[in-house]
């Protein structure tokens, strides 16, 4: 007989109503300190409550940060909180900045490891094993998204306050037994890279950080028929993509080499074997990697997908993404739209841009963003305020562009001029082998050499050819750091076209104006999009590294 917990999910991908009883919690009210892991079927039902969390927190870093980006303006509907983000003004106090959210999931996360732990020491030798892998494929997966929470916070805020413990009780942040203050963005990355590469330690048994959790198995037992649940293997952030991105901050040579590493091993799996790996890394030979928002459910087999956020509209489960982006939004609405200096970035062949409408298009005379509820003149759902789009966390490109960045500073400035813009396929055409400087690895996107037939991160979106200095040209002159930038800052203008309204682009700048402590790689990038009379208070903000968001926690900044 099926598990009976599947005829719950039949019901709802998200909504355990059953589980407000076991995450009553708000950072607020701290937690509900009664045991609510009772039973086998209660740990699964309480990382639920987890996915809720990160469900509040969905869209909070897309208005937070696109907003403030090169991308988004603001319209006269615009509430006036919005709008103050959007003229980087004191973002202390504004409703938009409030991380309470992220808080949020990392306190179910701590709450989650704690109430699991002591029910497996109370339930000792009687839980079998395959429960028990079970369990440590849930706590690794909370460990995960707390890692994620934890470094959305810090690539917003720039810093944060790490705790491990369970709060049963309201606790002073100055209280250093409980709370450690994360005052820079490294000190949170070394902190979620050492919770990664530790894992947790519960009753001298050490449960990693990169285990999956088997749901087909758990759901459907008897024909674990993964087609019925596809958007299951989306919940959790990717163990290798994490990593790689939070090693990308710290940036040392046996971080690129990990990243370049592992990534090219994966992806030759992904590229090779039909397993797990495939549907999490590909970018297909053409642009439809954009079906990933052409429908508002995980499919099977999404290509690009590899996390996001989902949503159910008929248990109330809903984010703001439509309301905020579309202009025929029942009752009011509208308050963001693509500025007309963005959209002048794209050539016209560009799929992203406004001669082809795949993710902006004009309704009703009004220019809007439409990644994520309409498709060329087709909403996803016959009423508009019904299409819950998914929050991707993770995504195919993802791995594409971390590689040419880290082979960028491994001195391979071929191999990453080569990812950004036209690929494998164009840069080889006619040879049998690549060249051995080259990974072995990169067979696999060989077209010749019965690959997947790699055209490049510009090339798949029929974009402009990023122009890069190459060290074998006449006259060249680059020191090698000189030429990393260049190569960085080109990676940077891509990724800025490419990741429009997911909550991404802009920590990607904050990232290379902190890699080379040069705010104006933002504000060259941010402020055209400005009107002239705003231009000169927006710099000035952003060079006074008012590129984090500040929101004071406790009475001090």
């Amino acid at each position: 007989m099926k598990n009976i917990f599947k005829l719950f999910c039949l019901l709802s991908v998200f909504t355990f109503t059953s589980c407000d009883d076991f995450f009553n919690t708000s950072p607020e009210n701290i937690i509900n300190s009664k045991d609510y892991i009772l039973k086998n079927d209660e740990a699964y039902k309480g990382f639920m409550g987890i996915l809720t969390r990160m469900q509040a927190a969905g869209d909070q870093s897309i208005f937070l940060t696109d907003t403030r980006g090169d991308y988004m303006e603001i319209t006269p509907n615009a509430p006036i909180p919005l709008q103050n983000i959007y003229n980087y003004e004191e973002t202390n106090g504004n409703e938009y900045a409030n991380p309470t959210c992220y808080y949020s999931v990392i306190i179910a996360c701590n709450d989650f490891i704690d109430k699991l732990r002591i029910y497996k020491e109370k339930k000792g030798a009687s839980i079998d094993e395959k429960t028990m892998t079970d369990y440590d494929a849930l706590l690794s997966s909370a460990l995960r998204i707390k890692v994620w929470a934890y470094y959305t916070l810090g690539r917003i805020y720039g810093k944060a306050v790490w705790f491990d413990s369970p709060l049963t009780e309201l606790t002073n942040l100055n209280d250093t037994a409980t709370f450690t203050k994360l005052n820079d963005i490294q000190s949170i990355v070394s902190a979620c890279i050492k919770l990664l590469d530790t894992g947790i330690t519960q009753n001298g048994r050490v449960i990693p950080a990169n285990l999956n959790m088997n749901w087909v198995a758990y759901l459907d037992p008897e024909t674990q028929n993964e087609s019925e649940y596809p958007q299951w293997r989306y919940l959790t952030p990717n163990y290798l993509l994490l990593r790689c991105e939070l090693l990308s901050w710290r940036g040392n040579q046996d971080d690129w080499l990990w990243i370049r590493d592992n990534i090219l091993s994966y992806m030759y799996l992904n590229h090779t074997t039909i397993s797990d790996y495939m549907y999490t890394c590909g970018i297909p030979l053409t642009g439809t990697y954009l079906d990933m928002f052409y429908s508002d459910q995980l499919k099977q087999n999404s290509m690009q997908i590899v996390s996001g956020i989902q949503y159910d509209y008929v248990n109330n489960q809903t984010n703001r993404l439509v309301k905020y982006f579309c202009p025929d939004y029942p009752n009011g609405g509208y308050y963001l739209r693509p500025s007309s200096y963005a959209l002048s970035r794209y050539l016209d062949e560009d799929i992203r841009g406004m001669t082809q409408r795949l993710i902006v298009n004009s309704i009703n005379g009004q220019n809007c963003f439409t990644k994520y509820f309409y498709n060329r003149g087709t909403y996803l759902r016959s009423k508009i305020f019904e299409i819950m789009p998914v929050v991707i966390m993770q995504r195919g490109h993802d791995f594409h562009f971390l590689l040419a960045e880290a082979e960028n500073h491994l001195g391979n400035w071929r191999q990453s001029g080569c990812i950004l813009n036209m690929g494998l396929t164009n840069e080889f055409p006619y040879a049998s082998s690549l060249p051995k400087t080259w990974s072995t690895n990169y067979a696999s996107w060989f077209a010749p050499n019965g690959g997947y037939g790699d055209i490049g991160i510009v090339g798949c979106a029929r974009g402009k050819i990023h122009p890069l200095h190459k060290p074998t040209e006449t006259g060249y002159s680059l020191t090698e750091e000189q030429r990393m930038k260049e190569y960085d800052l080109a990676l940077l203008d891509e990724y800025l076209l490419e990741y429009t309204g997911e909550g991404k682009s802009y920590s990607f700048m904050v990232k290379m104006a902190e890699r080379y402590q040069d705010p104006d790689i933002i504000a060259d990038r941010v402020c055209p999009k400005y009107p002239a009379s705003k231009q000169a208070s927006v710099r000035a903000s952003i060079e006074a590294k008012g590129y984090w968001v500040n929101w004071d926690l406790n009475g001090d900044n």
